[in-house]
């Protein structure tokens, strides 16, 4: 599943579109779990999975109640925090978490363009353009990377 190349820490299209399906069909896209690891190609097996989502949430890269991603919590005692892992799949696993919080700022953004579309709705009726924003919206949410990839169309949510 990983890409074991000792030069290559980033995630394939393919690793993120594996992660992105297995968030989709989580209950809370939001929150990484204990397979997540696995989905996302930083592991070969389930249970080294559970343990890299044991060690991040001992840390508090992974807050232990709410499941949110803090990766200013990713210090330069990493690499013995997660010893389970070797030094590359460690890079592998922060390139993960840092595309997953940009995922995540792609995600609330949508909710908020999502919120906002049902705001105006409540106050304006169901106008058809007001519908048809929603439903591109709420695909958006479901578009997979490699397909956000390919649509230059399409905005970027990363930080400035």
């Amino acid at each position: 599943m990983a890409n074991d190349s000792k030069d290559d820490v980033e995630m394939s299209i393919k690793q993120q579109d594996d992660l992105f399906r297995w968030q989709l069909s989580q209950k809370n896209i939001k929150v990484l779990n204990d397979l997540s690891f696995f989905m996302g190609g930083v592991v070969e097996d389930k249970s080294n999975s559970a343990k890299v989502h044991t060690a991040l949430k001992k840390n508090r890269v992974i807050d232990a109640a709410t499941g949110a991603l803090d990766t200013g919590r990713i210090t330069k005692h990493f690499a013995n925090e997660l010893y389970v892992l070797s030094v590359h799949r460690q890079r592998k696993l922060v390139g993960l978490l840092f595309w997953w919080e940009e995922e995540l700022v792609r995600w609330r953004l949508l909710e908020e363009e999502e919120a906002e579309i049902r705001h105006l709705l409540t106050q304006e009726g169901e106008r058809e353009d007001l519908m048809v924003a929603l439903k591109v919206v709420e695909a958006k949410k479901k578009m997979l990377p490699s397909v956000r990839a390919q649509d230059s169309s399409l905005p970027s949510y990363t930080r400035t």
